[in-house]
């Protein structure tokens, strides 16, 4: 990896990625953020036992956690630029582009493998709004403060964050070293991921479901942490289909059954009144006959309990 080639890219908010031009002086010490530094991490990591682990439900938490890179939509869609739409990516102007878009930068590297170029990626976080601008900004040169000169001022930061890396076997797999800034930078939430399938498990044990054509209940769960919060905290199963059928009629909600009694997801609607009803999250006044949406509840029988142990 000594030899490795080495290119830089920036990504905005929407994963575009873009090219960067390296002045050659730069290039050892980019070189030792993003790659020397990654070794080291690793090579102490096995000489301490680091853990690192598939992505489920029993995942430690300070874990390296590695992923297939279609796991993460996000990281995906930016690799996919890079890899097949390498020839389409501008460059990174100072004067053309706003630097305050940019949420990350790339470092690729292109080794030889047994006879064949590969390459891996490695990428940090950066936080536009963090940056020097020429206007406002100053530099000190010696004793004598100056006007700053560059268009743009940029720290790359220390650590190590994400990798993404062809393993040969696999295909390409993404590893999460800094699990927090891995999260932010491709808005990904691993507990909601690691429990939508096992949710999305329980939730079809209990109830006969019809899902529309294209739809999977796990991919939906996924890109809703409210939801899979909430069967976290349910017990799906423990209402009957058939009660919660009849309630979610006398909550006059448009959830229906198919001919053949199943109960139909078409969208993300109708998978969020399921997962409330199995919840208790409606509920009608006996005084005055309203129907809500409760966004939080206690039951009366804990606070009883409580009140008796004081």
């Amino acid at each position: 990896m000594k030899s490795a080639t080495l290119e830089l890219f920036f990504f905005n908010k929407n994963y575009t990625p873009y090219k960067v031009r390296l002045a050659n002086e730069l290039e050892v010490g980019v070189k030792r953020l993003f790659l020397e530094d990654l070794v080291a991490f690793v090579n102490k990591g096995v000489d301490n036992n680091l853990s690192v682990q598939r992505l489920d439900k029993n995942t430690n938490d300070k874990a390296v956690l590695v992923m297939d890179i279609d796991e993460v939509d996000r990281a995906a869609t930016l690799l996919n630029l890079l890899e097949k739409e390498y020839s389409d990516i501008i460059y990174f102007s100072g004067e053309e582009h706003d630097f305050r878009r940019v949420k990350g930068i790339v470092a690729k590297f292109n080794y030889g493998d047994g006879g064949h170029n590969k390459n891996c990626y490695v990428i940090k976080a950066l936080s536009g709004t963090q940056a020097l601008s020429e206007k406002g900004s100053w530099e000190l040169r010696g004793e004598k403060l100056e006007p700053f000169s560059a268009s743009v001022g940029i720290r790359i930061p220390d650590g190590n964050e994400v990798l993404v890396v062809d393993d040969g076997k696999n295909g390409w797999q993404l590893v999460a070293i800094n699990r927090s800034k891995f999260e932010r930078l491709f808005q990904f939430d691993v507990g909601v991921h690691a429990l939508a399938p096992v949710k999305a498990d329980e939730l079809a044990a209990a109830y006969n479901l019809s899902l529309a054509e294209g739809l999977d209940l796990t991919e939906m769960l996924k890109e809703k942490k409210g939801l899979v919060k909430k069967l976290d905290n349910a017990e799906p199963g423990a209402v009957s289909q058939e009660k919660i059928m009849d309630f979610a009629d006398e909550m006059q909600l448009p959830l229906m059954l198919s001919e053949d009694g199943k109960i139909i997801i078409a969208d993300e609607s109708d998978l969020s009144m399921l997962v409330n009803l199995v919840d208790e999250n409606y509920y009608i006044s006996a005084t005055t006959g309203k129907r809500y949406e409760v966004k939080g509840k206690k039951l009366l029988d804990d606070r009883a309990d409580d009140a008796v142990e004081q």
